[in-house]
């Protein structure tokens, strides 16, 4: 555990501390109270109680150096009481933290370029060219494997729209179920939850409304509400006052603030450190007693403070967006599953399907498209073949504490967390579907000109992480059983580096080679190659189908004329290969540029 000193000697400065009197804390007030060092302690003096917490085993160079740094406060937090003007708020069960403590390794530098995501390129040097030069090698082997090839990828597509539909029906079967009911029902476990939502610069009604729907859950009175902001959001201690003002009496157990420093070491910033700072500290204050937040100082040195361990299993942790809205269910169901299920706390990981239907009707063709068949990949495939979680999942406590949380130096939380998780865990982790759909927002912008814009930074920001998660999981692979391993390895291959990546472009080259470069095509082979077209064409079908029905579920009321429906699903073809070619762009940046572009770049969502 390293501390960075710059931001130590600031969150042991009194003035440093965040004033939680603008959060309508003004009774909690306290005035500075000097800091002793007794032995490895640290305590908080107080005419009528000492409140300790134990500080980390650190060597002895490093415990000199925070005395020093303690002695500075003290001094720094006498002269503020001389001269009144300065005070220190304790934290409350709604308050807002900020330290300054770093809560990971070192990270090993490594290859900045030659690294294992070099196999996705050459995934597509190998396959979307192969049509393209096959001809001049045999012309009848190139009319037989072309087709052959191309129906491996429509097979592909098939399969997981028939998955689609399937889960698309158990969740229409479960409108009207009252999981609420039904958990109460289970004797002697009582799950709680924790729900921790993400936000950089999103506009604050946007996470108002984000916030609003977990706080509509049947099951509110079993939620602790964590909202991490960043040191360089605009406007955060606003923000949070405003939050506060609106969502502090709603029902949760607890609700806190939190403000991830920037600039730590071993960080990148984005939704991976953001979120495991925010839910480090979230945890450590759901370990104290309402009744002794009003004693406790936090600071870089305290201690993290354990839930113990065998209650962690009963704890479940949601991690989502800025723009995510959650059914009233969802907290209800979730628990109805893991209960169903025994509680596999270290096995399974819990994911709702994702809709982007939140304005979806207003956006273009090239939006819409991606987020319909975004939600039948994630019902057809991230989900049956445990490939990935997305965005917005859940999980036990227990299995975040067993892998180390979340790792602060990756730009994709959701993968990144199952392929640590499977290392501690020994074993390849279930993805198991919560029984009602969730909205999550879409890329947007205020143009049409914006929007595609957003929509193409999106497409590759998430293809970038999806390479660089991949160089991850080679890394760590070692530590996992092999099958298990081997397994996930080439289901996630094939799904990023084949099916998404590599089959579109395919598509167009097949198509070219076999007008133009084939020669003496059997009339058969022309038949089967119209064939998997219509196939195809079918498939991306049933994502219109599936947004029939199930957007109804959210209570989302759209406006799309058949003739415009009709025109964004004879575009798709069209829109995955514009989507196609943004990999293509993203993976060779990666290639050529190396890790210093796996940045997190938060997409807009003003229009939303």
């Amino acid at each position: 555990m390293q501390i960075h000193t710059k931001k130590l000697v600031r969150c042991l400065s009194a003035p440093r501390l965040l004033d939680c009197s603008a959060l309508g804390n003004e009774s909690n007030e306290k005035k500075s109270k000097p800091l002793t060092q007794e032995g490895d302690r640290m305590s908080i003096k107080d005419d009528d109680s000492i409140q300790t917490v134990a500080q980390p085993h650190l060597p002895l160079h490093i415990r000199q150096q925070i005395a020093d740094w303690k002695r500075q406060a003290q001094h720094a937090g006498n002269e503020s009481t001389k001269n009144d003007s300065h005070h220190l708020s304790m934290p409350t069960p709604h308050t807002m933290i900020e330290t300054g403590l770093t809560f990971h390794r070192d990270i090993k530098e490594g290859s900045q370029r030659f690294r294992w995501n070099l196999l996705f390129n050459i995934l597509l040097w190998i396959i979307v060219p192969f049509p393209l030069w096959i001809p001049f090698i045999s012309n009848r082997i190139a009319y037989f494997i072309i087709p052959s090839i191309q129906a491996v990828f429509v097979g592909m597509w098939i399969i997981i729209s028939m998955l689609a539909l399937k889960n698309a029906l158990i969740l229409y079967l479960n409108r009207y179920h009252d999981f609420s009911r039904m958990n109460a029902t289970t004797k002697n476990v009582n799950i709680h939850h924790i729900v921790a939502i993400s936000c950089y610069k999103e506009p604050i009604e946007l996470i108002a409304q984000s916030i609003q729907t977990v706080a509509n859950q049947t099951e509110v009175h079993k939620i602790t509400m964590i909202v991490s902001f960043e040191e360089r959001t605009p406007n955060k201690e606003e923000k949070c006052q405003l939050l506060k003002k609106q969502f502090g009496q709603c029902g949760f157990t607890r609700m806190l603030f939190t403000i991830h420093p920037y600039g730590l070491p071993n960080e990148i910033p984005g939704k991976c450190s953001n979120s495991n700072y925010g839910l480090r500290i979230g945890v450590q204050q759901m370990a104290i007693p309402d009744q002794e937040t009003d004693n406790i100082l936090v600071t870089t040195c305290v201690q993290q403070m354990a839930i113990p361990d065998q209650e962690t299993d009963n704890i479940l942790v949601t991690t989502c967006d800025a723009d995510s809205k959650f059914p009233p269910q969802y907290i209800a169901a979730l628990t109805h599953q893991y209960l169903k299920q025994n509680r596999p706390a270290l096995t399974t990981i819990y994911q709702s399907p994702l809709f982007y239907n939140w304005k979806l009707d207003g956006l273009s063709f090239f939006t819409r498209v991606i987020g319909l068949l975004r939600s039948m990949l994630m019902l057809g495939a991230l989900i049956p073949f445990n490939i990935n979680t997305m965005s917005i999942f859940s999980y036990s406590l227990s299995l975040a504490k067993k892998g180390n949380y979340i790792h602060p130096a990756y730009q994709m939380d959701d993968i990144i967390c199952l392929i640590r998780w499977m290392g501690v865990t020994q074993r390849r982790l279930v993805i198991s579907m919560i029984p009602v759909p969730v909205l999550s927002g879409p890329t947007s912008g205020e143009t049409i000109e914006k929007e595609i814009i957003e929509w193409a930074r999106q497409a590759r920001r998430w293809t970038i992480g999806a390479a660089e998660v991949f160089h991850y999981f080679v890394i760590k692979a070692k530590r996992i059983p092999i099958i298990a391993a081997f397994s996930w390895g080439i289901s996630f291959m094939i799904y990023y580096g084949i099916l998404l990546c590599s089959a579109g472009l395919y598509g167009v080259t097949s198509m070219v080679s076999m007008l133009l470069l084939v020669r003496d095509v059997p009339p058969i082979i022309t038949l089967i190659m119209y064939c998997l077209f219509g196939a195809q064409m079918a498939t991306f079908l049933v994502a219109f189908i599936i947004d029939m029905f199930i957007p109804k579920l959210l209570d989302v009321k759209e406006c799309i004329f058949v003739l415009r429906n009709l025109f964004h699903f004879l575009t798709t073809p069209l829109v995955l290969l514009v989507y196609s070619l943004v990999e293509l762009y993203a993976l060779h940046e990666i290639l050529i540029f190396g890790r210093k572009v796996c940045k997190h770049g938060a997409s807009a969502k003003t229009a939303l």
